[in-house]
């Protein structure tokens, strides 16, 4: 196949096609050439052949032309809070790389994440071998933050800049108040160690917990106590009866030691 070979897919013959850019090898460049005679190559539809002359340097010479193959693949385009997934026909040997924009997608999305069809996950991969490929449009700038609370966790996203630098061990400020950074996803990988740091633009998810935290138990936390409307509501608002000793009895005198039954046996009643 001639290399750089520009032709139109419907023209069939020479006359309906006149002229097309070839690659001379004589100029070693693409130059624009008549066409004198145009064929079929062969069964596929996609391939042209035949007699071409270089309009540069009048060589003339045959040639092959072939449209490329081009294959789907299946791309998931973020914006803000919302993904929108959709095919996007690409060449099978087209490479895309992680950080790379993917204007066929759409333009200015920028790939943040290649998914391999045998399963796991690359940096870099050709369209044969990709199932999905995950993009972020443009817009304002944020990140994905991952907020653990205890088993659960909940994620929003934050705008950030992206020339920003984030760090393990350092603050984020999400919707609901302060949050300290204790992991890092980037690169393909977690990081936790304390002072990992990476630009804002290499981190796909920043795991974090509340600065501050509530007190422990089911009642909604809040900062003050509330006090009384009036001093009248802070004491009883209706009088408390005491309760009676109970009516008293006058002990009998024990008897000595020496009396018959001991000292223990008394006249007096039990208490």
């Amino acid at each position: 196949m001639t290399p750089g070979t520009t032709l139109a897919p419907e023209a069939t013959t020479a006359e309906a096609l006149g002229a097309a850019e070839l690659y001379c090898e004589n100029c070693s460049a693409l130059t624009l050439h008549r066409i004198l005679r145009l064929e079929r190559a062969g069964a596929s539809p996609r391939a042209l052949q035949g007699i071409a002359r270089c309009r540069r340097c009048r060589w003339t010479h045959p040639f092959v032309s072939a449209r490329p193959a081009t294959g789907s693949v299946e791309v998931v385009v973020s914006s803000g809070g919302t993904s929108t997934p959709r095919s996007v026909a690409l060449a099978p040997s087209r490479l895309l790389r992680v950080g790379e924009p993917l204007d066929a997608a759409r333009p200015g999305a920028v790939v943040r994440r290649i998914d391999l069809a045998r399963g796991g996950r690359a940096e870099e991969a050709v369209a044969r071998d990709i199932r999905t490929v995950w993009l972020v449009a443009p817009g304002a700038p944020s990140v994905r933050l991952a907020v653990m609370e205890g088993a659960r966790s909940t994620t929003e996203r934050v705008p950030v800049d992206p020339r920003a630098v984030l760090r393990v061990g350092g603050a984020i400020r999400s919707r609901r108040g302060p949050m300290t950074i204790v992991a890092l996803r980037a690169r393909a990988q977690t990081w936790r160690r304390p002072d990992d740091a990476f630009p804002a633009g290499e981190v796909s998810v920043v795991y974090a917990r509340r600065t501050v935290s509530p007190p422990a138990g089911s009642s909604p936390w809040r900062r003050e106590r509330g006090t009384p409307s009036s001093r009248a509501s802070s004491t009883s608002r209706s009088p408390r009866s005491r309760s009676s000793p109970g009516r008293s009895r006058n002990r009998a005198s024990p008897r000595a030691r020496s009396a018959v039954g001991g000292a223990t046996e008394s006249s007096s009643s039990p208490s």
